[in-house]
């Protein structure tokens, strides 16, 4: 009998947003007909069996009449997905002493039962890898070309059908469709963010908000419905500078991971707004085996708004304190530990009971002081510890709907003059230019605090009297130095000192909450 031979093909694994390179090896041997899949493959892995062989047989291919064995290198490392499908393919045929895709190349792609190539999620990142991992080249599916051609310097090969992969391999005779040839993809223009000047009567809130954007400090609002809470959470990212190259590119890798469409590389932030009756796993991050990525992943370098914040689950709530200070989540599962992205800038709004008429005047609100008491305190005093500026928003008068408000435009062009001021400090002071005010090290800020005397008895008083933990004080620091940014001053003083005081707690009704 002839020597066996082990077809060979590349294939990638998503761990959290990292793309894992996997060998693929398939060795035919003698035995009653079996198809084997060894190498911690999960439930969608192992149907591929049925997929492929159906799909060979659709299209006229051979499939052998013996024992065929796949193993997925690295053996210790759990497989997922539909991807696998076109490498197993592609090994198969090689083992069947067919020529075989050349061995530097990644081969990704779902197949269905008449040999169609349909897309798959993680292209992105897996063409990255391969890129890093020296692969000249990539077979991929033609719909997710878009994606894989935002990397350069890889040799990309869109694929429809398994025929036109058999045939690179080396099989002839197949009869299989014709395809249109590819369309080019247009770029996207992103200009469909609602403008401010749309928000009337809140004067207050909008130049809060103008803060909380220059610096990329987290925001809450609190007030009664209907007052434009949620329109002014809509049009933050319209005010927000445009992603920089490197930060578009984390974007569109964790869209890509999780199974969204990218045809090309994004130019405005992410706005990510979940429902209140959210679950954990679906806005931290989780699922069972290989855990994929959640709402604060996705708002990644972009803006995570929670509408009626209270209102969703407390352990949704309390799983925000990681995220919120450290910029990143970690997960444990057992087959999987993986760290995501949360780099995002947080909004919260909230009515100020549940009724939400407290601010109505007297005896307008229903509630009981208990339910008062019980609806404030659901946020707990460290997700609140962690919020940099609360603003607190009333009904407005007749008067005040008369007046249009600022535009988008002239605030996105303070909040760029702040950002450049910013990103100016952190050259001279050697710091990361992509660290904002709200990420100043609490290192640098005590390095740099305010000189006057006006300004040091001032945060002396606060912090003897208890108005202030240190936690706050830092806060407070942060929020003065985006004032300072905004006002072109040099260094913060007691004017912006009290200023941020007062967005910190946002007046004796907003320091509640």
């Amino acid at each position: 009998m002839a020597e066996s031979v082990v077809g060979i093909a590349h294939a990638m694994t998503m761990l959290g947003l990292e793309a894992i390179p996997v060998t693929i090896e398939a060795s035919i041997t003698q035995g009653l007909p079996h198809f084997t899949i060894v190498g911690l493959p999960d439930t969608a892995v192992n149907e591929a069996k049925e997929r492929i062989r159906a799909a060979f047989h659709t299209i006229g291919l051979p499939w052998p009449n013996s024992r065929v064995t796949v193993n997925l290198s690295p053996a210790h490392v759990s497989k997922h997905g539909t991807s696998f499908d076109l490498g197993i393919a592609v090994a198969v045929l090689s083992a069947q002493r067919f020529r075989g895709i050349p061995r530097s190349t990644l081969v990704m792609g779902e197949l269905g039962l008449d040999g169609t190539i349909r897309a798959v999620r993680g292209v992105l990142p897996a063409v990255i890898a391969a890129h890093t991992s020296r692969y000249s080249g990539a077979v991929i599916p033609a719909a997710n070309l878009s994606e894989a051609r935002l990397v350069t310097g890889m040799q990309l090969s869109p694929v429809n059908h398994l025929g036109q992969v058999a045939a690179m391999a080396g099989v002839t005779g197949l009869d299989f469709p014709d395809f249109p040839p590819l369309e080019k993809v247009m770029e996207k223009v992103e200009n469909n963010v609602p403008d401010l000047s749309d928000v009337r009567g809140q004067d207050d809130a909008v130049w809060a908000m103008t803060v909380a954007a220059a610096g990329g400090h987290h925001f809450q609002m609190i007030g009664p419905p209907g007052v434009g809470k949620s329109m002014l959470a809509e049009r933050i990212v319209g005010i927000l500078p445009d992603l920089t190259q490197e930060e578009a590119m984390d974007v569109a890798i964790v869209r890509s991971a999780y199974g969204g469409d990218v045809t090309h590389l994004p130019q405005r932030p992410p706005f990510i707004a979940p429902h209140h009756s959210a679950t954990i796993a679906s806005i931290v991050g989780g699922g069972a085996g290989v855990p994929r990525p959640g709402a604060v992943t996705m708002a990644d370098r972009g803006v995570l708004y929670f509408d009626e914040f209270p209102e969703f689950a407390t352990n949704v709530i309390q799983a925000l304190r990681q995220p919120l200070e450290n910029g990143m989540v970690e997960i444990s599962r057992s087959r999987a530990a993986v760290q995501f992205p949360a780099r995002f800038q947080f909004i919260a709004s909230a009515n100020p009971c549940r009724c939400g008429r407290l601010f109505d005047g007297p005896g307008k609100c229903t509630c009981t002081p208990a339910v008062q008491h019980a609806y404030r305190t659901r946020l707990g005093g460290p997700v609140r510890d962690r919020i940099d500026i609360r603003v607190i928003m009333r009904r407005p008068h007749k008067a005040h709907l008369r007046h249009f408000g600022v535009s988008t435009s002239d605030i996105k062009e303070e909040v760029a003059m702040a950002r450049e001021r910013q990103e100016a400090r952190c050259k001279r002071e050697a710091l990361n230019l992509s660290v904002t005010n709200a990420r100043l090290s609490t290192k640098w800020l005590h390095a740099h605090e305010p000189k006057s005397t006006a300004a040091i008895t001032m945060i002396d008083r606060w912090l003897e009297s208890g108005e202030l933990s240190m936690r706050g004080l830092t806060r407070i620091m942060r929020i003065s130095w985006t004032l300072t940014d905004l006002f072109e001053r040099s260094e913060p003083g007691s004017d912006e000192l009290m200023l941020a005081y007062g967005l910190l707690t946002g007046g004796d009704a907003g320091a509640h909450y």
